[in-house]
């Protein structure tokens, strides 16, 4: 998966250490989200692309994340 996927995460010091990117191959790109959001790096390309967000952070950075994205998506619950 993660040959063919862009990674995202939120904390870099523990991308590595603590969630899914420690099984990424060495040598994979890991984008910050915080860049994408501020424009600094690209995010999807096209509606093909497989993305993986590594959320090592709190909680309730995952739950507003999910609601936002939710929301962008315009989707009710």
């Amino acid at each position: 998966m993660f040959a063919r996927a862009r990674v995202f995460w939120d904390l870099p010091e523990q991308a590595r250490r603590m969630g899914e990117s420690r099984h990424a191959p060495q040598g994979t790109v890991l984008t910050a989200l915080g860049a994408v959001l501020t424009g600094r790096s690209p995010g999807r390309d096209g509606d093909g692309d497989i993305t993986v967000f590594d959320s090592s952070g709190f909680g309730l950075q995952d739950l507003c994340l999910g609601l936002a994205l939710l929301k962008k998506m315009d989707i009710t619950l």
